[in-house]
């Protein structure tokens, strides 16, 4: 076990794991694991605390996200309406301002500031994680098909459309016709994660199965991927429950 200093008040210890199928030294942080480097079996193990001390502004910045949004879910009713929405998968973090107006419906808009204005009928609760639910919707479609994409002219993995939904357990999925859906929850997960998911689903154009096959090509395009479907069982637990419940009749 490793440490690093981030502060005089704060030192986190790390781990490394050698993978053999690594091709770049990688850094994940989870609720299991804390902070992990992943290196290639070839990696000279004498250049990691440099290496970490170097992405040490990365680290703090990370792990005081992941810590806050930890917390909000510890804290926070299931429903409760948010004050903050972080979205881990873009390193954003948003306030949330609530405006009441008389109109009778409610919108949530974001002001270029980073922050989140949700106007109308703002004691509406159910309304306002409707409204919230379709601005993720939004920011979904404009920052994760577009991610989507870059992954499929990468690998020659073409794919005929994006949807942006909100499944109650999926995800992603992909049809016959290469529509690719992507769940808006996928916001709140790590980077790797939705990368390793993105491209999971860019290979069921391929491969629409999951058999040896799929799996060899998956491999091929993410050899870590092992560890990150690991990491994914845990997925439904960073979605706050005001995106992630079905709204009550």
């Amino acid at each position: 076990m490793y440490s690093l200093k981030l502060s005089d008040r704060q030192t986190i210890d790390y781990q490394v794991r050698i993978s053999r199928r690594a091709r770049n030294v990688r850094l994940t942080i989870s609720a299991r694991e804390g902070l992990t480097i992943i290196v290639p079996h070839a990696f000279a193990l004498s250049r990691i605390p440099s290496l970490v001390e170097a992405k040490k502004d990365w680290i703090a910045s990370h792990l005081e996200r992941f810590i806050a949004a930890a917390r909000s879910c510890e804290d926070a009713p299931t429903d409760a309406l948010p004050e903050v929405i972080s979205l881990p998968a873009l390193g954003e973090t948003w306030q949330v301002e609530y405006r009441e107006t008389p109109a009778r419906s409610v919108a949530a808009v974001s002001d270029g500031t980073g922050k989140i204005v949700i106007r109308g009928a703002v004691g509406d609760e159910r309304a306002c994680r409707a409204a919230m639910k379709r601005w993720l919707s939004r920011r979904a479609g404009d920052r994760l098909v577009p991610w989507l994409l870059q992954i499929s002219e990468q690998h020659g993995l073409p794919f005929l459309r994006a949807v942006i939904k909100g499944q109650r357990t999926r995800w992603a999925s992909c049809s016959r016709s290469k529509t690719i859906n992507l769940n808006y929850k996928l916001l709140f997960l790590p980077p790797p994660i939705v990368r390793y998911i993105l491209l999971h689903e860019l290979c069921h154009t391929r491969q629409l199965d999951h058999s040896p096959k799929f799996w060899a090509l998956v491999m091929s395009l993410e050899p870590e991927y092992r560890s990150l479907v690991k990491e994914l069982r845990q997925g439904q637990k960073l979605v706050p429950g005001w995106a992630s419940h079905a709204q009550r009749r």
